[in-house]
């Protein structure tokens, strides 16, 4: 019976609505209703009549928002939720109720551990609606879904980039508190927890509000054993002291009745710059926002860009930014030449805050219309490099990349070289690789991996290859094949091919002269190797017909290899089918329990989907029999503990 009332109610509603023919805030009031009373269809149909009766404008979005939220939390019907938020996404990208919709979605994908979308969700939010308070509850969740998926050190990156957005909230506390929680919980690094916390006590020492925070600070840095640093005193700042030499110079003119000219603001049509605050409210604080009176006479842009300079020199990139943004555009609107250290300085100030997609167009607008800017800044960060400023030059050569693609391999070759420095070798050696996957043929960044892998890394065995690479020696399957193995890790698909099919040919070559039974069947396991991972590399360049023929070529000649059901399974992978992708690699195992490639393969997918301890117990498993298997081991050892603790479980089994 109850149910026959709520139908009746939602017929009457929906005649009345019709009737009415005009769609008001009555029946978005009329359909929430519906929901208390848990008439679901009955209020997705009357807020789809306002969608109708009212398209393209605000409440038709609202109305598709409460859609797309009842089938996601009232109906478990995610599908069909997620087809309501695109819908607004798709028809007013720019609007309030998309960047809702878009959160709505990150927080959907969040839930659902699918951290990798949410992240996509919650980045597009910060970098598109900045001047939306839900781009810093946004920033704070793509902080959350880098921690939660594991990726640590973007977390500490964004948490980093939240405080410097709101360097005047208690909330930027709660976000380096965080930062300093991974870097010393899980990324084990002491001396960074300790300069994040001695920074926040030095910056917010003084600041009303936070001073649970600051006291949770200071008793960490005393189990770290490490010194409490004095709050800082704002006038102590380049900023300040600019501010309190102003100040005199008005005491000093007053009683001699000095009059300056002012330098006038032009009024000219200005672009918000995302940075949440304005320029003049910047300016205010300094003197005014309408002129400036200096010493020596100047544009209002120059007055700008010099307080930005001290703003930036105290690492305030929001309110340096605001200026840098504004000033810029003054020049531009008055056909000047700005240096390109401002652009480069503007770009940082967005990567700090953590608008990265806004700080590459800063830099690719500058070289538009100047195509020296790129290799200033690059050569801006040789000489903080030289000077032995080591994190000044790492932000400058991370501004630039991407931004020209034949200057990329050089300019990630500039920052492995930065972090040796820096003392970090796995990042060393991950720029290293990303600028040999750029250019493979690069003799000298080849030879720098070899040494990081050689000489810190201690990985003689794939130091030797790339060493070998490094001298021209190409001829072998094991050089090839790790040299597409970088290219294809960073995405270089089409250059990961032909590496692949040169390591499918050299063992062919090998095999067609050999007349060893063992040695053919080594051969042979290589010859198909090569083949099929150039095969997934064509997969993966979208020309999947031409990716079948490749493999097929191995697949027709050995049909009941083990690695054929390999072969296959990476296909389900990249067809998104990965039980049946398990089924197929535990096939090959079984087939051939001595080769690790599908052991790898298997436990590679189980960690991507969270599920470490079968990850375990396959590696352990192998382990029992190949002992000595360094790719295993190496992968086991995050998941176990320290090389000692693996050590000692593979001896006790």
């Amino acid at each position: 019976m109850k149910y026959i009332n709520y139908s009746l109610i939602t017929a009457f509603f929906i005649v009345v609505l019709s009737q009415v023919g005009c769609l008001s805030t009555s029946e978005m009031d009329t359909a929430e209703n519906l929901v208390e009373m848990k008439d679901y269809r009955g209020a997705i149909e009357v807020y789809q009549g306002v969608v109708d009766a009212k398209p393209g404008t605000a409440k038709a979005r609202e109305a598709q928002l409460a859609i797309g939220e009842i089938y996601i939390d009232n109906m478990d019907q995610p599908a069909q939720g997620i087809i309501a938020y695109e819908a607004i996404i798709a028809d007013a990208p720019e609007s309030d109720e998309a960047a809702e919709a878009q959160y709505r979605l990150g927080m959907h994908y969040y839930r659902q551990k699918e951290y990798k979308k949410a992240q996509t969700q919650f980045d597009t939010i910060v970098n598109q609606y900045p001047h939306l308070e839900i781009s810093h509850n946004a920033q704070l969740m793509l902080a959350k879904s880098y921690e939660d998926g594991k990726d640590f050190e973007r977390a500490v990156e964004v948490f980093d980039n939240f405080a410097n957005r709101n360097p005047q909230s208690t909330r930027a506390t709660q976000a380096l508190v965080n930062k300093a929680r991974i870097q010393r919980q899980f990324l084990k690094n002491e001396t960074d927890a300790k300069r994040t916390l001695q920074s926040m006590v030095k910056r917010y020492g003084n600041v009303q509000g936070a001073e649970s925070h600051i006291e949770k600070a200071k008793e960490e840095l005393n189990e770290l054993n490490a010194e409490i640093p004095k709050p800082d005193d704002p006038e102590q700042s380049q900023f300040g002291r600019a501010l309190a030499r102003q100040e005199e110079r008005r005491e000093r003119d007053r009683p001699r009745n000095v009059e300056k000219s002012p330098i006038v603001k032009k009024n000219i049509a200005i672009a918000d710059s995302g940075f949440g605050v304005s320029a003049d409210e910047v300016m205010r604080d300094f003197g005014g926002s309408v002129q400036i009176a200096g010493d020596e006479q100047g544009s209002f842009y120059d007055a700008e860009l010099m307080i930005a300079g001290f703003l930036y020199g105290d690492e305030n990139y929001l309110h340096a930014g605001a200026l840098l943004f504004d000033a810029i555009a003054r020049a531009e609107a008055e056909k000047a030449r700005l240096e390109p250290i401002y652009y480069l300085r503007l770009s940082i100030c967005y990567r700090k805050v953590g608008m990265h997609k806004r700080a590459m167009e800063v830099l690719k607008k500058a070289a538009t219309k100047d195509s020296k800017v790129i290799d200033t800044v690059r050569d801006t960060g040789k000489n903080q490099y030289t000077n032995e400023e080591y994190e000044k030059a790492l932000e400058t050569f991370q501004s630039i990349i991407g931004i020209n693609r034949n200057k990329d391999p050089e300019i990630y070759w500039l920052i492995g070289k930065t972090y040796n420095k820096l003392g970090d070798y796995q990042k060393e050696r991950d720029n290293f690789e990303h600028s040999v996957a750029l250019n493979p043929e690069d003799v000298d960044t080849l030879q720098s991996l070899a040494e990081v892998l050689n000489y810190r890394l201690r990985d003689r065995k794939k130091a030797g290859i790339f060493q070998d690479l490094a001298d021209q020696k190409r001829d072998s399957f094991i050089a090839m094949k790790t040299l597409g193995d970088v290219c294809d890790k960073y995405g270089q698909h089409n250059k990961a091919q032909i590496k692949y099919k040169a390591a499918a040919r050299n063992a062919k070559r090998l095999l067609d002269k050999s007349e060893n039974a063992a040695e053919q069947k080594l051969l042979i396991h290589q010859y198909g190797h090569g083949s099929i991972l150039a095969g997934l590399s064509i997969f993966k360049q979208g020309r999947e017909e031409d990716a079948q023929k490749q493999i097929d070529i191995f697949l027709n000649e050995y049909p009941d290899h083990a690695l054929v059901p390999y072969a296959k399974a990476e296909i389900a992978i990249l067809n998104n089918e990965e039980d049946q992708a398990i089924t197929l690699f535990k096939e090959a195992i079984d087939k051939d329990p001595i080769s690790d490639i599908s052991v790898i393969a298997l436990g590679d997918l189980y960690v991507s989907k969270g599920y470490n301890d079968e990850a375990i117990v396959l590696w352990e498993g192998y382990l029992e029999k190949n002992k000595y298997n360094a790719d295993v081991r190496r992968r086991l050892q995050p998941l176990k503990g320290t090389e000692e603790q693996v050590e000692k479980k593979t001896e006790e089994q």
